[in-house]
C-alpha cells in the first residue's frame, strides 16, 4: 500500500456515503472529549519539559566543567558559559516558580 492510499482509506471510513457525512460534528466532538487535556496530562507534559530542560542544563555544565578543566583553569570557556546562561533561561521560561532570584 503507498502512502497516499492509507489517508484516503482512513478518510473514506470517517466520511463516508453523503448521507452519513452530517454525522461528522459529533465524530470530531467526541474525539475532542476524549483527547481533552486533563491537568494530570498538563503537568506530565510540564514535568517533561522541566525534564529536558535540566538535561540540557546538565550537559551544559558538563561541557563547561571537561573544557575548564582540560586547560587546568586557565581558561574560562565562553561557548560552554553562553551555553549554561542560555540553559537556565529555558528554565525560567517555563514559568514563575522557576525564576531564579535576582539580587
Amino acid at each position: 500500500m503507498n502512502y497516499l492510499a492509507l489517508p484516503l482509506l482512513v478518510l473514506s471510513q470517517v466520511v463516508g456515503p453523503p448521507e452519513s457525512r452530517t454525522a461528522i460534528p459529533e465524530y470530531q466532538a467526541k474525539l475532542e472529549s476524549e483527547f481533552a487535556e486533563t491537568p494530570e496530562m498538563l503537568a506530565a507534559a510540564r514535568r517533561v519539559q522541566f525534564e529536558k530542560r535540566y538535561q540540557e542544563l546538565v550537559e551544559a555544565m558538563n561541557a563547561f566543567a571537561k573544557k575548564y578543566n582540560d586547560s587546568k583553569g586557565n581558561i574560562w570557556p565562553l561557548k560552554e558559559t553562553e551555553a549554561i546562561r542560555k540553559a537556565l533561561k529555558r528554565i525560567e521560561d517555563l514559568g514563575p516558580e522557576f525564576q531564579i532570584a535576582k539580587k
